[in-house]
């Protein structure tokens, strides 16, 4: 059996940063345990209709929704083949589940999508009647989408096999990892909580191993974890430092993300001592009362720079991601957020920052209340428009959440946007240099 998979995306958009992990796991996973079962990634649906799939699997953010429905509505043209949805929007909207697709896996998808491979493979079909059988997944009824049940995750998380990174015709992508999923906090704007349910984390073993399977394959010196949250656990970071010490090819030099809060001088030496010389950290705004909404009163802006203080002792560059346009967020809350990024960034605590708007993703708590607003509404919502990417961003066309005009707000937007670029091309000339 052939299954393809791939990523919504805009094709006006080429400029693909990252592998999709999340359909590389799906893959090794699948692979692993269903037999005689091929799994493909591809960047471009002429190739995967070409290769003549048995299966196509579409992942999804919010922002390229309508992309994944236009996919399917072309797949349909050419291949008569069960199609299935996965991704972050299907998971907060299982409900919207559009017609061309057979199913949707929520959340974690692997142990779904196995069964679900596992019942084509027996019966040929993906019969709705069946699918009920199938916790983790939305699908069409004739009284319309109905869930299945919840899915019960993977533990220990180790049970997953490291995710295929080598695919035919795709250029190798090994820049980042995940070491957990999930986030053990619930910040309003994100919907990481809902979307993994709970936090689990890799063993340092594992860690260890996926790493050095990178140097063996990819020969890498940099990498990039892109955990929601990376430096949680301070014993597993030690441990991992331990593991680094004696079983790691080589020192790597890497990027991880962490959380201001956090941050002590023993997770600092920690960082330094397994190679973390940069590390993204969610800072989100210099107004308490902002901070306060959007990380529910975990954080404060004195704490925020408290964390930056101790990372530039140790020698830890910080890049520091903020959120403007939050509900109650007033030209004084901006003007702080405005003077704390000026302030690090002329100090040398900041290396360099984003910064985006807030945005009513489905599967969380700001899209919950933009809804009850009258702002947002599933049937309705230009998911387009709901783009967090700085090159692309539409301020015509971006859904107000705050109290400011759009014209004062689309001001202050330019605002941060220039620094932003100025830094950004700053740091493009120093490194070409």
């Amino acid at each position: 059996m052939r299954i393809a998979l791939l990523e919504a995306w805009d094709p006006s958009r080429p400029d693909r940063v990252f592998m999709p992990m999340g359909l590389a796991y799906l893959a090794s996973w699948t692979e692993s345990h269903v037999p005689d079962v091929e799994v493909r990634l591809f960047q471009e649906l002429p190739q995967a209709l070409d290769w003549g799939p048995d299966l196509v699997g579409i992942s999804a953010v919010t922002p390229n929704f309508p992309e994944a429905q236009a996919m399917a509505r072309q797949i349909r043209r050419h291949l008569d083949v069960p199609l299935v949805l996965g991704g972050p929007h299907i998971t907060g909207l299982p409900r919207s589940l559009p017609e061309p697709f057979s199913a949707g896996v929520l959340g974690e998808g692997e142990l779904t999508f196995q069964e679900i491979v596992s019942l084509l493979k027996r019966t040929g079909h993906l019969a709705s009647t069946d699918l009920t059988g199938v916790a983790g997944l939305v699908h069409h009824t004739p009284d319309g989408p109905r869930l299945s049940g919840r899915r019960l995750l993977i533990s220990p998380l180790d049970r997953i096999p490291f995710p295929k990174r080598q695919w035919p015709g795709i250029q190798a992508q090994p820049q980042w990892s995940f070491t957990s999923r999930g986030c053990p906090y619930a910040c309003r704007f994100c919907s990481t909580a809902d979307f993994w349910e709970s936090y689990r984390m890799h063993s340092a073993r594992y860690v260890v191993e996926e790493l050095n399977s990178l140097i063996d394959l990819f020969d890498i010196r940099f990498h990039v974890i892109m955990d929601d949250l990376f430096a949680v656990n301070l014993s597993r970071l030690e441990e991992i430092s331990g593991l680094f010490g004696t079983d790691l090819r080589r020192p790597l030099q890497l990027t991880a993300t962490i959380r201001a809060d956090l941050v002590t001088p023993r997770m600092c030496r920690l960082l330094r001592e397994v190679g973390v010389g940069v590390c993204q950290i969610g800072l989100e705004s210099g107004s308490d009362r902002v901070l306060s909404y959007l990380k529910r009163q975990t954080t404060t802006a004195r704490r925020n720079q408290e964390a930056l203080d101790l990372l530039a002792e140790h020698g830890i560059r910080a890049v520091g991601s903020f959120i403007v346009g939050s509900p109650m967020e007033d030209e004084e809350d901006l003007e702080q957020t405005w003077r704390f990024l000026r302030e690090n960034l002329r100090t040398g605590r900041l290396f360099a920052f984003t910064f985006g708007p807030l945005v009513a993703f489905p599967g969380t708590e700001v899209w919950t209340e933009a809804r009850e607003r009258g702002l947002v509404h599933e049937e309705s919502t230009d998911w387009s428009a709901l783009d967090i990417d700085l090159r692309h961003f539409d301020l015509d066309r971006y859904t107000m959440l705050g109290p400011l005009s759009r014209e004062r707000f689309g001001n202050w937007f330019r605002r941060f946007y220039d620094l932003w670029d100025e830094v950004r091309s700053r740091l493009e000339a120093s490194q070409e240099g």
